[in-house]
């Protein structure tokens, strides 16, 4: 995992388990977002929400719909969020 991804994916592990209440042992790259996280429908709409919030993202909820995993979201997140906005995050600047 590149620098940039481990800190996207720090982050959403921080996301899942304080605002999702998910178990650390549970959040790893393999695991998918509705088998092993258990998250139904309403989630992942919170889910897009939190995302937007923390990484600025911009996308529509339709352009989530292929996301199956969490290392398929830390690819996703890596790749629309505005540059420069993961490192703000991450050294607690945003």
């Amino acid at each position: 995992m590149h620098t940039h991804d481990a800190d996207v994916y720090e982050r959403l592990v921080r996301i899942l388990r304080v605002d999702f209440a998910r178990e650390p042992s549970l959040l790893v790259p393999q695991a998918t977002l509705r088998g092993t996280l258990m998250m139904d429908s309403l989630d992942l709409v919170d889910l897009v929400f939190f995302l937007q919030r923390e990484f600025g993202l911009e996308a529509r909820m339709e352009d989530y719909r292929e996301i199956r995993s969490l290392e398929g979201l830390v690819e996703f997140v890596s790749s629309h969020a505005p540059v420069g906005r993961v490192s703000e995050v991450s050294a607690g600047i945003a």
